[in-house]
C-alpha cells in the first residue's frame, strides 16, 4: 500500500470513466448569499507546530507516523444529487440567483457535477487505500428521498452509475437517512418525486413515513448487495489483524434544524399550494397554515414518529456501544449535537458519547467540514460536503463542552479517508488538487486531476486520555474548490 502520507496524488484517470457517467443533478438552495474571494495558499498553514506526543500518548502506544493500518473506510456526506443535469436543470448542485443558475461567480463550474467529482476522488483514493466500508451520513436523494414508485430509478441514476469505478463497485455502504430522506420539506405521502401528494389521515401519514425509509432499506444493490441500510440503528462490526470497530449507525432526524419540525410540516409544498412564497418555511411553526395545512394532531403524530425512531437508536446504542470490545467506537449519523440541536437534545447524545466512550461521531447535514474534540475524548467531525448540495460553511463550535480544532477554508467538496491501527484512528480530509479543471455545465470539458490532502489528525484508543495529535501531512490552509465563502445561508 503506498504511503497515505502522500499529499498530492498525481493520477489522472481514464477520460472514458467520467464519460460512462450519467450526468446527475443537485439542488438549489433558498438564502442570500456573500462571496467572500480567496486564493489558493502556496503554503496551507497547520494548527501545530509539533507533532511531539504527551506522555499520555507516548505510553504504550506505537509512534503513530509509524502505524500500518490493518483497514481503512471512506466517509461520505449528503451526496446524492438531483436529476436533470444535462438537461440544463440545476436542482440541488448550485446556488440560484432569481430562480436561476447563478454563472456570475465561478463556483458553478465546479458546483454543477460535484457528485460526479467527488466519485472520481473516491475512486482515486480507493485505488490507493482500498476501503472496507463507505460511512454515508445521509441526504442520500435530494430534495424528497425515494418512493417506491422512482426508487430503482434513482439508485440507478445517482448511485449505482455514478460510484461505478472498479475500485469502488464492491465496497459496502453503511448508511443512514437524512431529513431529505424523509421528504426534507415536502409531501411525504405518495409514490415518486414529482408525485409526492398530501397526507389525508393519521394511519396514512405514518405508513407512508415508513414507506419513505424502506424504500431505501429494502434496495438492492447488483454490486454486492453493496447498499446497506437495516433499520433506523444497527451496527456493523469490521475486524482484521487484531484491530476492530464498531460503527453505530444511528436516526438523529429528530434534530432541531431542519429535522423533525421541516419534515412533518411539509411547507415547501403546502405553502405552493396556499400561493404563498417559499421565505414563509424559514419562520414557520406549528399550526400554521403552511405547516402540514394547520393540522396539529397529524403533525405532532408525525414529529413522534420520528422522535421514537431517535430514542430507540439512543437507548440501543446505550447498552451496545457500552458493551463493545471494539478497539474504536464510531457513531455513523446525518446531525451534529451541537450544530444542529437544542440543549436537550445536544446533552442527551453527549451523555451517550461520554458515559459509552464514543470515539468518533461523524454527520453531515451542514455541507462543510471541521473537526471538533470534546472534554472527555470523543472526537465530531462534520463531513457534508459529498457533491449532492452546494458546499457551506459555518463557524466552528467552542460551547464549553467542544472545542473546535479545524474548520476547512473556503467551501471545498469532499469527504474523509480513515485508517485503522492497532493503536490509531487515522482521520484525514481529502478534497481536489490543483491539476483539475471543471467544466461548468459540459461535462466533457472537465480535467480530472489528483488528490490533495487536507486536515490530519491520530485519534488513540485512549482517547480518553489523550486528544490524539496532528499528522505531519495535515494541511489546513485553503485547499481544493471552491475556494468562495458564503455566509448567511440556509441549508
Amino acid at each position: 500500500m503506498p504511503s497515505e502520507s502522500t499529499q498530492l496524488v498525481q493520477r489522472t484517470l481514464p477520460s472514458s470513466w467520467l464519460r460512462r457517467l450519467v450526468p446527475v443533478v443537485v439542488i438549489a438552495v433558498i438564502g442570500s448569499i456573500t462571496f467572500l474571494h480567496s486564493t489558493v495558499s502556496t503554503s496551507p498553514k497547520r494548527l501545530h507546530g509539533s507533532t511531539k506526543l504527551n506522555s499520555a500518548v507516548r505510553n504504550g502506544l506505537d509512534d503513530p507516523e509509524e502505524a500500518v493500518p490493518a483497514f481503512t473506510f471512506l466517509a461520505l456526506g449528503d451526496w446524492g444529487g438531483t436529476l436533470g443535469k444535462a438537461a440544463g436543470y440545476p436542482g440541488s448542485c448550485c446556488k440560484l440567483y432569481r430562480g436561476a443558475l447563478d454563472t456570475g461567480s465561478s463556483r458553478f463550474k465546479v458546483d454543477y457535477y460535484a457528485q460526479i467529482y467527488v466519485a472520481a476522488l473516491m475512486a482515486q483514493s480507493a485505488d490507493e487505500i482500498h476501503p472496507l466500508r463507505i460511512l454515508s451520513h445521509g441526504d442520500n436523494f435530494y430534495w424528497s428521498g425515494v418512493g417506491t414508485g422512482d426508487m430503482e430509478y434513482r439508485f440507478d441514476q445517482t448511485f449505482e452509475r455514478v460510484y461505478n469505478a472498479p475500485s469502488l463497485r464492491d465496497v459496502p455502504w453503511l448508511n443512514v437517512a437524512g431529513n431529505h430522506d424523509l421528504g426534507g420539506n415536502s409531501f411525504i405521502c405518495g409514490e415518486a418525486d414529482y408525485a409526492f401528494r398530501e397526507c389525508q389521515t393519521k394511519e396514512e401519514l405514518l405508513r407512508y413515513l415508513d414507506i419513505r425509509f424502506e424504500a431505501q432499506a429494502n434496495y438492492t444493490s447488483p454490486h454486492k448487495n453493496r447498499w446497506i441500510l437495516r433499520d433506523h440503528y444497527y451496527v456493523e462490526r469490521v475486524a482484521k489483524d487484531g484491530v476492530s470497530v464498531d460503527v453505530f449507525n444511528l436516526d438523529t432526524n429528530h434534530a432541531e434544524h431542519h429535522g423533525a419540525k421541516d419534515v412533518c410540516c411539509q411547507c415547501f409544498d403546502y405553502a405552493k399550494r396556499l400561493h404563498m412564497p417559499q421565505s414563509v418555511c424559514n419562520t414557520i411553526r406549528p399550526g400554521d397554515a403552511a405547516c402540514f395545512g394547520g393540522n396539529l394532531e397529524l403533525y405532532d403524530a408525525c414529529v413522534a414518529k420520528i422522535e421514537s425512531w431517535a430514542n430507540d437508536s439512543w437507548q440501543r446504542a446505550m447498552v451496545d456501544i457500552q458493551a463493545s470490545t471494539a478497539t474504536f467506537k464510531i457513531v455513523n449519523t446525518h446531525y451534529s449535537p451541537h450544530y444542529h440541536m437544542e440543549v436537550e437534545k445536544r446533552n442527551q447524545w453527549y451523555t451517550l458519547c461520554r458515559e459509552a466512550g464514543v470515539t468518533v461521531w461523524f454527520n453531515g447535514h451542514t455541507h462543510g467540514f471541521n473537526h471538533d474534540i470534546a472534554t472527555w475524548g470523543t472526537h465530531f467531525f462534520e463531513n457534508g460536503g459529498g457533491g449532492g448540495y452546494w458546499t457551506q460553511n459555518f463557524p466552528g463550535m467552542n460551547n464549553g463542552f467542544v472545542k473546535n480544532q479545524w474548520r476547512v477554508v473556503g467551501n471545498p467538496y469532499g469527504f474523509m479517508e480513515l485508517s485503522f491501527s492497532k493503536d490509531w484512528l487515522k482521520v484525514q480530509f481529502v478534497t481536489f488538487d490543483r491539476d483539475w479543471d471543471f467544466g461548468g455545465l459540459d461535462l466533457a470539458k472537465s480535467h480530472i486531476g489528483g488528490i490533495q490532502r487536507g486536515h490530519c489528525w491520530f485519534i488513540p484508543r485512549t482517547f480518553r486520555e489523550s486528544s490524539g495529535v496532528e499528522c505531519r501531512s495535515s494541511v489546513n490552509g485553503a485547499i481544493g474548490a471552491p475556494l468562495q465563502g458564503e455566509l448567511g445561508c440556509k441549508i
